[in-house]
Parts: structure tokens; sequence; C-alpha cells
């Protein structure tokens, strides 16, 4: 009768839990969402209802909707405006700042897990230590190295918009989190896995093709997603480095920024216009990956 009735009492107190974890979660989704509702509904108004009622999440009546909006960063003046060539330069430089992290990261963790050498330990806790340091601070001297060296070469248009995106790219994709993360699964990786593959006579090149990289897909897919959310949303440094540019090197967010910057109710149904459709790829990607990305999580928690 007392086992039954702890039992009674702990399925309360585990139900008690859950209800309020879920109004917790409840409350914070509603936070996150009024801005994306927000930015939804602004984007479908008129702009004399933007600015006659600005307070609303939607357009305050069925006359007032309209896609004049989405038009206007598509379509300008009777021709094809600069969205599309934005958006193909924020998706090519995501994909190669997505390949540059996925190299960088497999390599290197498999390095600080697997092979043997003097410092090892060193260079993982200066690792863990550098991640305390804000990456803003490398900003201006990272600039000042990318003004002077792209002041020394004179450089041609096409080589400058090629080097411009590299400073844009390589930064990006050699972030030491993502690959800390990757270490992690390393680490959880059996040892008699690869001390079996070496008695086999399999080399380190074998062991990662074959071995390693097979059974960290869940934890790549994690990194992709992360890479990919954090590249598209990129704005401080590449508006850093693309400031003064040609405006059709621009990214997405950095062109978004233009849009905000201008005067009138126009602009800001524009600019919200262009945010929506900015997000797509990202709700894409997310919803494409998000089982995935469960199990990365779960399996880069398995060993510290």
């Amino acid at each position: 009768m007392t086992k039954k009735r702890r039992r009674t009492k702990s399925e309360r107190i585990r139900r008690r839990e859950k209800i309020i974890s879920f109004i917790c979660l409840f409350v914070i989704c509603v936070i996150w969402s009024i801005p994306l509702l927000y930015m939804l509904g602004s984007s479908f108004k008129s702009d004399i209802d933007l600015q006659l009622h600005p307070e609303k999440l939607f357009p305050s009546s069925w006359d007032e909707w309209t896609l004049k909006h989405y038009t206007g960063f598509l379509v300008r003046d009777g021709k094809i405006d600069k969205m599309p060539i934005w958006m193909l330069n924020s998706l090519w430089s995501t994909a190669a700042c997505i390949l540059v992290t996925v190299l960088f990261d497999l390599i290197t963790a498999y390095a600080l897990v697997f092979l043997k050498f003097k410092g090892r330990n060193g260079i993982i806790k200066f690792l863990f230590l550098w991640m305390a340091v804000p990456g803003v601070i490398g900003t201006a001297p990272g600039f000042v190295i990318f003004s002077q060296i792209r002041n020394a070469l004179q450089m041609n248009e096409t080589a400058t918009y090629l080097y411009i995106y590299f400073w844009l790219i390589v930064p990006s994709g050699t972030g030491i989190f993502n690959m800390l993360l990757m270490r992690n699964f390393f680490l959880s990786i059996p040892p008699d896995i690869v001390d079996s593959a070496k008695s086999d006579g399999a080399g380190h090149r074998v062991i990662f093709r074959r071995i390693v990289c097979p059974l960290a897909r869940s934890t790549l897919l994690l990194i992709v997603l992360f890479t990919f959310t954090g590249s598209w949303n990129n704005l401080v440094w590449p508006q850093l480095l693309l400031s003064g540019e040609d405006s059709y090197w621009q990214t997405v967010t950095v062109a978004l920024t233009g849009y905000t910057g201008g005067s009138g109710w126009g602009q800001v149904g524009v600019s919200m216009a262009t945010g929506v459709f900015s997000l797509i790829p990202i709700i894409i990607v997310f919803v494409i990956t998000q089982n995935k990305m469960i199990d990365g999580i779960a399996s880069t928690g398995l060993k510290g």
C-alpha cells in the first residue's frame, strides 16, 4: 500500500512537472512567434494600413491585403530586381562555407582524437579557452588584414569579388564550436572499432573514410544545419567586407539592411517581405533535417 502511494505521488509530481514544462515552452514559443507573425502580416499590408495600424499583426481588412511588397523587391521598373542575385550570392557562399566547415571539422577532430602527438592536450585546452573569447574581437584586426592585402594586390573586378567571398567563407567555416562538437562525437566511438581496424592493417586514411565518417553522419548533418543558419544569417562580417562594393555583390542579409535603412512605409513593407523571403530556405532545411538533428544532438552527448 505504501509503495502504491509512493508510486502515485511520484506520478503526480512527474505529471505536474510535464505540465509546467509544457506551459513554459508554450509561453516561449508565443513570445518568439510574435515578431515572425508581425513580419509575415506586415509584408501583406498596404502602405496606408502600415501607417494607420502598425500595431496589428495582420491587415485590418481584406481590402488591405496586397502582394505589392513582394513584387517590389522582385521586379522594379518592369525589370527583374537584384533579389535573385542576392539569393544566389547567399546560397553559393553558404554552400561553400558548409563544405569548408565539414572538411575542417572532420580532419581536425580526427587528428585531436585518434592521432597521438606532442602538445595535443595543450591544443585542446587552448581551443576550449578560445571559445570563451567573443568572436567580434577578431573583426577589426581581420578587416585590417583583409584591406591591406587587397590594396597590395591591386586586383580586377572578378578577382576582387572572389577575394571578398574567400574572406567571407573561410573564417566562418573554421569555427571552433562545430569542431569540438565533432570531437565530442569521435570520443563516443568505442576504441575497439578503431583498434580492430588497425590490427587488420587499415591506415588512418581508411579508418577516416570507411569507419569514422559513416558513423558521424548524424553529427555532420547537425553541423551542416548549424553552419547553414549561421552563414545565411551572418550580417556583421559580410557587411564590413561588402561595404562600398557593387550592390550586386551583396548577400540577402546585407541587402535587407539597405531596405530597413530607407524612409517611408513602402520601405517598411518591402523590408518585411524581404525578411519573409529570406527565411524560406532556413525553414525548408529545418523541416527536412529536424529528425536527424535530434539524433545528432543525442549522439554528441554520449561522452564528454
